[in-house]
């Protein structure tokens, strides 16, 4: 019996979270606003517009494309998801999410500067991040990775239990563990990053299928 992921979007065309998922021997139900259903294997946060500022107690001050309702939505997946130890993957948007909903915040623009090298008119900007070594994420793509990012915001202060494994300009966090939870968050696309991203949704169904029991990763 295939892992079962529940992916949470913005309601756009999820085709390329639900490829990876597929690939990587899983079968992916993509909803918007879905409910905390525990029947499924794992959860995967998805990317899109930012999250309310209010989520992080604090005034908008250059937040856009805000959806309250699935803020409200995925902070309540979380609890339920973490509570029960059910792995979480958290991409672009998702990484933020789980940053708040820890107790972190976020820089709601980056400096002008880090800006070019992460959100481009044309799409994904491709740019290094150096890993933590001994994590995942150096286990995956080396001390020194090409990842891809398309988005404005990024992590201010980190939140309880989670850990920074790779970084980009200017210390821009590009991926979290959590010290205790199957919990990770990565800031980059996968989904569209090919056989480089291939990994991480391999990993995370196979460790959805090691806590459902049916097999070692």
């Amino acid at each position: 019996m295939k892992v079962s992921i529940l992916i949470s979007t913005g309601g756009g065309d999820a085709s390329n979270y639900l490829e990876a998922v597929e690939r990587a021997g899983g079968q992916g139900s993509a909803v918007y606003l879905p409910q905390p259903d525990l029947r499924y294997d794992g959860l995967i946060l998805a990317g899109g517009g930012d999250m309310h500022p209010a989520c992080f107690h604090s005034l908008n001050r250059g937040s856009r494309d805000m959806d309250l309702p699935r803020d409200r939505r995925e902070l309540a997946l979380l609890d339920a998801f973490t509570a029960a130890r059910r792995p979480v993957l958290g991409i672009c948007r998702g990484h933020q999410v789980v940053n708040v909903w820890a107790g972190g915040n976020l820089v709601q623009n980056l400096d002008k500067t880090l800006a070019p090298f992460h959100q481009q008119p044309q799409g994904d900007c491709l740019h290094p991040v150096r890993t933590r070594k001994g994590s995942r994420m150096d286990a995956w793509y080396g001390a020194v990775g090409t990842v891809n990012s398309n988005h404005h915001q990024g992590l201010g202060k980190l939140g309880r239990g989670l850990v920074a494994t790779a970084w980009s300009e200017g210390e821009v966090v590009e991926a979290m563990e959590h010290r205790t939870l199957p919990l990770w968050t990565v800031q980059f696309h996968p989904e569209r990053m090919g056989q480089e991203g291939a990994v991480i949704f391999s990993q995370f169904v196979q460790l959805c299928r090691r806590l459902r029991g049916d097999g070692e990763v």
